[in-house]
């Protein structure tokens, strides 16, 4: 499924969560908007990502009207992720 992302929100709460698990502001916004984001969960509004700019990253987010994300946590992705990316 192909979804165009045009802007990327992120409560303080969530940056300080995600950069514990070693990611950068910067590493997520060009890994959803330059990388190639592919959808590996759905329910309703809520997506469940794996993408890949330098390191591949698993991102949940809300994804609004206007074409807006907004993330509620990133995390390196696993090996059995990263497998999943490989295969769509």
């Amino acid at each position: 499924m192909l979804m165009k992302i045009d802007k990327i929100l992120v409560e303080e709460t969530i940056q300080e969560h995600i950069l514990r698990h070693g990611i950068r502001r910067e590493e997520l916004e060009n890994a959803l908007l330059e990388g190639k984001p592919k959808v590996i969960g759905r329910k309703d509004n809520r997506y469940k990502v794996i993408t890949h700019y330098n390191r591949h990253i698993t991102v949940i987010f809300d994804y609004e009207q206007y074409n807006i994300a907004i993330v509620k946590t990133a995390y390196p992705s696993d090996d059995s992720q990263i497998r999943r990316y490989k295969k769509k």
